[in-house]
């Protein structure tokens, strides 16, 4: 199945509607247990922000994964495999309503959005292994690029590190 969806060209759009989806998310559950004054503004760029990190980090894991490791790799498919792993971040609108109506300590909460991450972590790196057949190595490492590029340069993502 993961064949199939990361060698089909025109996953892509998919997957960067599930981007979008995934940090608008987030901002809605932001927006239900804050105020701002200025929400459109900060979720219209906020999400462009988002959406150009996702781009950067999958440049970003592409070029470990092509140049340094020498594998043969698509750049629409690494994107479009990234894409669909990134709503899982999607998960972080969840731990951000729990907390509003449970009140749960700053310790729970960390380790929610650290799991969410490992969990991001661990479904690239077996994406890797599986659709393009990269070593668990090399799949971990990009995987790692991958979410390091992703939390320093995203907006949104920074608000919860």
């Amino acid at each position: 199945m993961i064949q199939n969806i990361v060698n089909d060209r025109y996953e892509s759009g998919n997957a960067f509607l599930i981007v979008i989806t995934s940090l608008t998310s987030i901002y809605t559950a932001l927006f239900i247990t804050t105020r701002f004054s200025n929400f459109f503004d900060i979720v219209f760029y906020g999400i462009l922000d988002g959406a150009f990190a996702w781009i950067i980090s999958s440049l970003g894991m592409w070029f470990i994964l092509s140049r340094v490791f020498k594998e043969n790799l698509d750049i629409n498919s690494v994107s479009t495999m990234t894409g669909y792993a990134h709503g899982i971040v999607a998960g972080i609108s969840f731990v951000i309503l729990l907390q509003s109506y449970l009140n749960l300590s700053a310790r729970i909460i960390e380790i929610l959005i650290l799991s969410i991450f490992l969990w991001l972590f661990y479904t690239i790196s077996r994406s890797l292994e599986i659709g393009f057949f990269v070593e668990k190595r090399n799949s971990r490492i990009a995987a790692s690029v991958f979410i390091v590029i992703l939390i320093w340069t995203s907006g949104p993502l920074k608000i919860f590190f």
